[in-house]
């Protein structure tokens, strides 16, 4: 759980997804969740960063059914070890004839905990023998195109127009697909 802590960091170089902008930017950043008492993400070496990567698949071979597992991946591990089935937290597994179709209402259960996380939950430390405020934060969050669409509460490849925040609008290719020029 010290991976991270022991990280060095060398400009110019990216290893790791410690070196990347994302997380380097984080580490200057006030927890936006901690206003009455600003701290920093990552401020204390136990702090813990964590991805989380959901896809849909076929449990059985006719493909009328699908399920979308949730998982967590703790980047405090060291990267030989930190993808390994044992160390992976299986979070949730949503079932369904097809994929869900309000993402958010499976969710809350998981973002109301990261939000606890992150703004500390009591931890004991076995090294130093003390009880320490542990926060975790979600630092990433990957999949494949109809994941992150789900996740991203995009209607998908194909919509004409697939974001809800941008105004992108998709080009009528034939009668089945719509191309979203980027």
């Amino acid at each position: 759980m010290r991976y991270r802590a022991n990280h060095v960091h060398e400009p110019g170089t990216i290893k790791d997804i410690f070196d990347g902008s994302h997380f380097q930017s984080l580490l200057n950043t006030i927890v936006p969740a901690g206003e009455a008492n600003p701290f920093f993400y990552f401020s204390d070496e136990r702090d813990i960063a964590l991805g989380l990567s959901t896809d849909g698949f076929a449990p059985f071979k006719k493909c009328n059914k699908t399920c979308w597992p949730i998982i967590l991946f703790n980047y405090n591990l060291p990267p030989e070890i930190c993808f390994q089935k044992k160390y992976c937290i299986h979070v949730a597994t949503v079932l369904g004839p097809k994929k869900p179709w309000d993402w958010d209402s499976f969710c809350w259960p998981l973002v109301q905990e990261l939000i606890q996380l992150e703004l500390g939950v009591k931890a004991f430390d076995a090294i130093s023998q003390a009880l320490f405020l542990l926060h975790a934060y979600l630092i990433l969050a990957f999949g494949d195109i109809p994941a992150m669409a789900l996740i991203m509460r995009m209607k998908g490849k194909n919509g004409i127009r697939p974001c809800q925040i941008r105004n992108i609008k998709g080009v009528h290719f034939n009668s089945h697909t719509n191309y979203v020029p980027l």
